[in-house]
């Protein structure tokens, strides 16, 4: 991320300062000389005051506390006895310029894993430390974690605005719409969706009729800060180490919001909003990770972009090997990953992520990724020891780049071969372009956004009908709906002719996003696009799992996914007919993003 000329960066180290910590059988209090903070023992590992430079950023009623939504699955084995406990530890050479205030819970029926949670706070420093520590041995029986994070609840009259760079793709809109709603306005205003109201009425500075949580959404791969500030305040969560992000470069994610009561800062490494998949880990299957650490800056000013800066200038690399959290691998041990692929001008990002699986569907481990310099190569630095999954996809391509087993060493320069693009065959036509997102279509750039649906209707009088030669991508909306206001919409279709008779070729359908069209559970009745093609018809199912809120959730993409049919054409006067959930259930509903489509002659 470019840092604004006009800031004036932190200093990177702390000064030397007090650092004073005092522990009482229910509390934990700590005093670096600007911060000062408590850790409640009997509410587990919650924030219940924090101050800086002498201001209350809390204010009444706020808190700052771990977020988890797990679950068993398959039978309950034995648990350990109960040894939850809590740890302070000061410096591990002694230094004592750092305390590391450790909650170590016991696995539970609902949560078999051994769970740490770190608050680190350092002396001088304008800030602390968050990390979360999964262990889960093997006797232990299954679980999936959907979510966990760290949520500041912080003070209402204070925080007034927020600060999330704008998305690299569609309309800039978010630095004039950083005034939030105050939760009065939010109370006063109907709620059209959950956490989406309806400001039209209640007077507010925020320049968007529609407020919704899912608005400050951003991809995870150029993310590094976002922040709320106001009154000469800032708190910014900073993330340099992406890591632990389950879900890659590719994963989008929500970052804060303004609620009925007092505005929120998220810092959530993982979780599934978007598509990216839980975590699962299965009886007799050892799985260990380490989340962070993730740094929390608060910083005085009011110039947004010089507070921004200030935040992320502050490197915490030697401080995070020193600080040797369980499972962390020191600098000296992470290793270089470089390689070279085809040159293009487009943009290509090179991931390396879980072995044998797609990169979206990262959990487990960890991933890696870089820009593709315009001669094709990139480099990976800092990544841990371990066997991995190369892959590089570049917008407008339709294949990727993929290599397994690759193996990195600890401490070392992996130099791998020239892999070169895999070639494709000039389709016959092609709607959209290959890029993870239906930004180009009709819509697609005023994404993040509630109830683009309202605009379908005198956007496609007709409904959406295609015809390849004559139609462009104003004539594709960027989403399509199941439902709109309970109503069954009619099928998508596309029309086209071919240059010879009797053709036998290759249908393929790229989805940006799969997702539920409302909030409600996941039914387990499998959904489906069905895909006709003159007398052919094909469903195309997905798995409970694959179902995720991206469409729901104001997005234009989310987890992809990509299956070709084999087709028989005429003539003339071929039609694709695609229809959600064909034959299905009625509970079930649904919404899609297409990223491109493509026939290509031949099987």
């Amino acid at each position: 991320m470019a840092v604004p000329a006009a800031a004036t960066p932190a200093a990177a180290t702390p000064a030397a300062t007090i650092l004073d910590v005092v522990e009482t059988e229910t509390e934990i209090l700590v005093d670096n000389g600007p911060v000062q903070l408590t850790v409640s023992k009997t509410s587990p590992a919650r924030l219940t005051a924090l101050r800086f430079e002498g201001r209350d950023l809390l204010g009444s009623g706020g808190r700052g506390n771990y977020d988890m939504n797990n679950a068993r699955e398959g039978d309950a084995l034995p648990l350990p006895p109960v040894q939850n406990t809590v740890e302070l530890r000061r410096g591990s050479d002694n230094s004592g310029d750092f305390v590391d205030i450790a909650f170590r819970y016991s696995p539970t029926n609902g949560g078999p894993f051994w769970l740490e949670r770190h608050h680190i706070v350092r002396a001088g420093e304008p800030g602390l430390h968050l990390a979360t520590v999964f262990q889960h041995p093997p006797e232990l029986h299954g679980f999936r974690s959907d979510q966990h994070r760290y949520v500041f609840y912080l003070d209402p009259a204070l925080f007034t605005h927020a600060s999330v760079e704008d998305d690299p793709i569609g309309d800039p809109w978010r630095a004039g719409a950083a005034v939030l709603p105050t939760p009065a306005e939010l109370a006063a205003a109907p709620m059209v969706m959950d956490a989406t109201h309806d400001l039209s009425a209640v007077g507010s500075a925020y320049p968007r009729r529609y407020y919704t949580k899912y608005d400050w959404a951003t991809w995870v791969k150029d993310h590094v800060v976002h922040g709320l500030y106001g009154n000469g305040y800032g708190i910014w969560c900073v993330q340099p180490n992406r890591e632990a992000f389950s879900g890659g470069p590719v994963r989008q994610d929500l970052n804060l919001h303004q609620t009925t009561s007092r505005p929120v800062l998220l810092v959530e490494p993982h979780a599934t909003h978007y598509g990216a998949p839980p975590v699962r880990v299965a009886a007799g299957q050892e799985w260990s990770k380490t989340y962070g650490p993730y740094f929390v800056c608060f910083t005085t000013g009011t110039d947004v972009a010089a507070m921004r800066a200030s935040a992320v200038a502050h490197d915490h690399r030697d401080f995070h090997d020193r600080l040797a959290l369980p499972g962390w691998v020191p600098s000296a041990e992470r290793s270089t990953v470089d390689g070279r692929v085809d040159p293009g001008p487009a943009p290509a990002v090179a991931v390396l992520s879980d072995n044998g699986i797609d990169h979206q569907r990262t959990v487990l481990g960890y991933a890696y990724w870089a820009d593709v310099r315009r001669d094709g190569r990139f480099s990976l630095p800092g990544v841990r020891p371990g066997t991995y999954r190369l892959t590089v996809y570049r917008e407008g391509v339709w294949d990727d780049v993929v290599r397994d087993d690759v193996v990195v060493a600890p401490g070392c320069r992996l130099r791998l071969p020239f892999t070169a693009f895999p070639r494709s065959v000039r389709p016959l036509w092609q709607i959209g372009t290959p890029n993870r997102t239906s930004v180009e279509f009709r819509r697609g750039r005023e994404f993040r956004q509630w109830g683009t649906s309202r605009f379908f209707a005198a956007d496609f009088p007709d409904g959406v009908v295609y015809t390849v030669g004559r139609s462009g991508p104003a004539d594709w909306n960027y989403l399509q709906f199941q439902r709109i206001d309970g109503v069954e919409q009619a099928p998508w279709r596309i029309l086209f002719d071919v240059p010879q008779p009797a053709n036998t070729a290759t249908l393929t359908i790229a989805l940006a996003a799969w997702g539920m069209d409302t909030a409600r559970d996941i039914p387990p009745t499998p959904p489906n696009l069905t895909v006709h093609v003159n007398d052919t018809s094909f469903a195309w199912t997905f798995e409970p799992d694959e179902t995720r809120g991206a469409t729901y959730r104001s997005g234009c993409g989310g987890r992809t996914f990509r299956r070709s049919f084999p087709v028989v054409l005429r003539r003339t006067g071929n039609e694709i007919v695609l229809r959600i959930n064909e034959g299905s259930p009625p509970e079930l509903g649904n919404d899609l993003a297409y990223d491109a489509i493509k026939l290509e002659l031949g099987r």
